[in-house]
């Protein structure tokens, strides 16, 4: 997909490895000055950042915990000092919980969990929106198709935070509507990435792409048009929506 971003900047959160380097590397594609966000993947983050160099784009790695407020802040304020403004925010940031039946889990894993998939989007939406541009600023957020299927038995934390995220994401869309400013989600499905490659047996990986009408399992990069919908022009008229990615594997 092809859309026209030049001159804008956009924040990725989580943008180093998997969803998000994708989404970075197809919004600096497409003229964006991309700030690649990473709390732990340094190494990762400096990658994409030079793929997109090597590609003429530009592009910059800051370390920020998005479950730190202060810590957002100052990313915002990097991207902005940088490239002179923002216009698009891809709150992607999330990642697995601890998977285990809700009476043996603590306070302090529930906390924990539902910050990393939820909590940091708010704190990114919270100090991104007085920023960005009036008129066209974008938000977009990654939930999950597991907001409305529940997930698989032990992983309520994940799903109780997607579940949040897809109300937050209609309830910003009303708030920042004035503004000018649209508000969207993407709910992908099984996607390949590196905590599935790490934490999904093969045989229980194969379960689930047999469930999946298309017959495969997604990549990265089919997270991107959509997201570069969006960002876009193009989607100027779409807000409130949380766009499925998932090989029809669950439909509206």
């Amino acid at each position: 997909m092809k859309v026209d971003l030049e001159g804008k900047t956009a924040i990725v959160t989580g943008g180093g490895t998997g969803i998000g380097k994708a989404i970075s590397v197809g919004l600096a594609k497409n003229g964006a000055a991309v700030v690649v966000n990473y709390s732990k993947s340094k190494a990762e983050a400096e990658q994409t950042v030079s793929e997109i160099a090597d590609a003429g784009g530009r592009a910059m790695a800051v370390q920020a915990d998005v479950t730190a407020e202060d810590q957002v802040s100052g990313l915002v304020d990097r991207a902005v000092s940088e490239f002179g403004g923002l216009d698009i925010l891809v709150a992607n940031a999330g990642g697995r919980t601890i998977d285990a039946p809700s009476t043996e889990l603590t306070r302090d894993q529930w906390s924990d969990g539902f910050d990393l998939n939820c909590t940091s989007a708010f704190l990114c939406v919270k100090q991104a929106a007085p920023r960005l541009a009036h008129g066209s600023g974008r938000i977009v957020l990654t939930s999950s198709i597991s907001a409305r299927s529940g997930a698989g038995p032990g992983m309520v934390i994940y799903a109780a935070a997607k579940g949040a995220l897809n109300n937050m994401t209609r309830n910003w869309a009303k708030e920042f509507a004035p503004r000018g400013i649209t508000v969207n989600a993407i709910a992908p499905g099984i996607i390949r990435t590196r905590l599935h490659e790490q934490f999904t047996p093969p045989d229980d990986y194969k379960k689930l792409i047999e469930r999946i009408p298309l017959g495969r399992d997604g990549l990265p990069e089919d997270c991107v048009g959509a997201v570069l919908l969006f960002a876009s022009g193009a989607g100027s008229f779409i807000t409130g929506q949380i766009l499925e990615i998932n090989g029809g594997m669950a439909m509206p």
